[in-house]
């Protein structure tokens, strides 16, 4: 399935096709335009991610919403939380989403996040954000991918490029009823509309799990828990995939979902079985690379999705 390129917006910009870049408040307001949603603002499910690095933006930089069917899964801290977790001294405090050796983003109004290259298919969207500025004490780079594959899959790809080998963590604060399965060490999810599972496929030598951690942040975020997920060595080069699976409550089973990382020199992806049937999808590697591939599977734009559907017989 060919990537379809559209041509890189401004984030002041709504864009077509039901991909939607807008401010969070009333349309009202005199804001910078500050979050990007996928796969757009009228979808039933709906994956926002804030852009505007200010620390009086209304919500963290570089966190994310998730909502499903009514339900909210996954809520960034606001402005009031962040506020106050600039007077809080607790050493554990951790309300940034992708944490290098213990530390988030530089939050200030020119390390903006900006899209860098979007492409769509049938069934799918996806953009990609530079988000370098506010980390540049840290980084070389970091540009985070964000892929929606309908009907429920959004697929977080991070390419983080260290200045020096550093430790990486991603934090998500979900819901306190939240639960790390035992087995699978997936997160999990259950409301009484929405629900999730989120994955971070690893393989046998780099597990990637998650885990429940004390934080102060709890304290701050009411009704939530503090997960964190991340390699347990130092790495001077990070690329990691998290994969949300958001459906109705009640509509899936334990085993509907299954997960598997592939590999290549030039793309990074996943094999998603879902109720039985595989959907692929990988990451470029290299943006400027004219093209990659992935077990067998060749592409040129910065993404690729095949989602496998069996044929109907003909009666």
């Amino acid at each position: 399935m060919k990537s379809q390129i559209l041509p890189v917006l401004n984030l002041a910009c709504i864009l077509a096709g039901g991909l939607d870049v807008r401010p969070s408040g009333p349309a009202t307001e005199v804001e910078p335009r500050d979050c990007v949603v996928l796969p757009g603002p009228t979808n039933a499910v709906q994956f926002r991610i804030y852009t505007n690095a200010s620390p009086d933006a209304p919500h963290l930089f570089n966190t994310f919403d998730i909502e499903a069917y009514g339900d909210s899964l996954l809520k960034s801290p606001g402005v009031d939380a962040v506020k106050r977790s600039l007077t809080n001294s607790a050493p554990n405090l951790w309300l940034h989403n992708i944490l290098v050796d213990g530390k988030g983003p530089v939050l200030a109004t020119t390390n903006n996040m900006t899209v860098i290259e979007q492409a769509s298919g049938p069934e799918w969207k996806y953009v990609g954000l530079d988000v370098s500025a506010a980390y540049r004490s840290q980084l070389e780079s970091y540009k985070r991918g964000i892929l929606f594959v309908a009907p429920d899959l959004f697929v977080v790809f991070d390419h983080l490029v260290a200045k020096e080998p550093a430790s990486f963590q991603m934090v998500l604060h979900p819901p306190a009823v939240a639960r790390v399965d035992p087995v699978w060490h997936d997160l999990r999810l259950d409301l009484p509309k929405g629900a999730f599972r989120v994955h971070a496929p690893g393989t046998k030598k780099t597990p990637r799990f998650w885990r429940p951690v004390e934080s102060a942040a709890d304290q701050l975020l009411a009704h939530t828990v503090t997960v964190q997920l991340g390699p347990t060595n130092k790495l001077a080069t990070l690329d990691m995939l998290t994969v949300f699976a958001v459906y109705r409550a009640g509509e899936k089973k334990d085993d509907d979902y299954a997960f598997r990382l592939v590999e290549s020199n030039t793309s990074i992806g996943a094999r998603i079985h879902r109720d039985g049937w595989p959907t692929l999808v990988a990451f470029k590697l290299d943006s400027a690379a004219p093209s990659a591939s992935i077990t067998g599977f060749g592409f040129n734009g910065p993404v690729a999705v095949d989602v496998f559907k069996p044929k109907r017989k003909v009666q």
